[in-house]
């Protein structure tokens, strides 16, 4: 990602918010949130890599979840990371039980192509709302480098849009879909031109299906997915 794509979203920090209520109300946030209970349950002192969270509206309710969670955020925006900073900061005396802010999250303002990802590091990644940020080249060499960041058996927690399969409500998210990224393609740089569904590239890097919910005439999903254990592990 450029610098313009930096200051785009730099520019749109304080103003996502509303943004996103005026076109969706709250089922974005709904939908972001929808399996964070089970997302962490069985999960003692989880290693968690979140991408892409903008102004942390979902790591907060993460940390509200899993308060003893070691979380990496990172983010293309310093000023969304300073955001959720703030919020972070919100939690410290009565959900983290006055943990160091540091202890709990460590924040890193870099594109994503430049992130030095750790092999078999994390036991949880969520990307919410990113990987759409993203076309069908990208995705090819992004995902499998955040599969080799994580450990066996590890969660994948995926919130995003898509279309629909068939009838009108295809056409009525492709329209709209389309107008959202043509917003984003302004403000950002961003190179995606449609929706890309990461979910065929999940199951074929190793992931299996554990829970789906879909929201918005099915225009958005949250889907938890489990890494396999490959055969030479498990032997």
């Amino acid at each position: 990602m450029s610098d313009r794509c930096q200051a785009g979203y730099d520019q749109l920090a304080r103003h996502y918010q509303w943004i996103e209520k005026l076109r969706f109300g709250n089922t974005l946030q709904n939908a972001r949130v929808s399996l964070l209970a089970e997302l962490v349950d069985a999960k003692s002192n989880p290693r968690v890599l979140v991408l892409g969270d903008g102004d942390g509206r979902l790591l907060e309710a993460f940390l509200t979840f899993c308060p003893d969670g070691q979380v990496t955020s990172v983010d293309v925006s310093p000023e969304m990371l300073r955001l959720q900073r703030e919020r972070i900061a919100g939690l410290s005396k009565n959900v983290l039980a006055n943990r160091p802010l540091d202890d709990a999250v460590k924040w890193i303002a870099t594109p994503i192509e430049s992130f030095d990802f750790p092999s078999s590091t994390f036991d949880i990644v969520i990307t919410a709302f990113f990987l759409d940020c993203f076309d069908e080249r990208q995705l090819n060499q992004l995902l499998p480098q955040i599969t080799n960041a994580l450990t066996p058996r590890a969660n994948w927690y995926v919130v995003d849009f898509c279309q629909p399969e068939r009838g009108l409500w295809r056409w009525w998210a492709k329209f709209w879909l389309a107008i959202m990224h043509t917003f984003f393609r302004w403000q950002t740089g961003l190179k995606s031109r449609r929706i890309v569904d990461p979910r065929p590239t999940l199951r074929s890097l190793g992931f299996e299906l554990q829970l789906e919910k879909t929201f918005h005439f099915e225009m958005v999903f949250a889907a938890i997915y489990q890494r396999r254990e490959s055969k030479h592990r498990q032997n």
